[in-house]
């Protein structure tokens, strides 16, 4: 019985496209939410509770504890506010508070940051996230 070698070849190609598809897409999704609210709050918080050692800013690393776990989404509410960006919930008036004594003294009051010593946050997207994208768009590419 000859085997029908289309048919084979086609099912072979289906195969690769679909395992293809399959490892591109998380890095697709996780494209469509990098810049959402929901994305960039937890971004935040995980800077916050966590720390950040990615750039090299004069400043040194940013070590993660600096607020409490429960302070983290207020303070991270408060800051995408610098950048124009708002949450979905209103965050605690104390958020401002918790900005001053945990982040200020790095990034400033207004969280302009110091001139390449610690990073300016009112910027539209944040370095990190910036980071990330770039990143992503690479894994595609090379998986191309």
């Amino acid at each position: 019985m000859k085997e029908n070698t289309h048919h084979t070849s086609s099912v072979k190609t289906q195969t690769k496209i679909s395992v293809e598809v399959k490892k591109t897409e998380p890095y697709k999704i996780e494209l469509q939410k990098l810049h959402t609210t929901a994305y960039v709050k937890q971004y935040i918080i995980h800077v916050i509770n966590h720390g950040s050692e990615q750039f090299d800013f004069k400043g040194g690393i940013m070590e993660g504890g600096f607020a409490s776990l429960a302070d983290a989404p207020k303070i991270a509410c408060y800051v995408m506010e610098f950048s124009g960006k708002q949450c979905e919930t209103v965050y605690e008036k104390n958020a401002a508070m918790f900005y001053s004594s945990n982040c200020a003294g790095c990034h400033g009051e207004e969280g302009k940051g110091q001139r390449g010593i610690y990073p300016d946050l009112t910027r539209k997207n944040f370095l990190g996230i910036e980071k990330r994208e770039e990143f992503l768009h690479s894994m595609l590419k090379k998986m191309k």
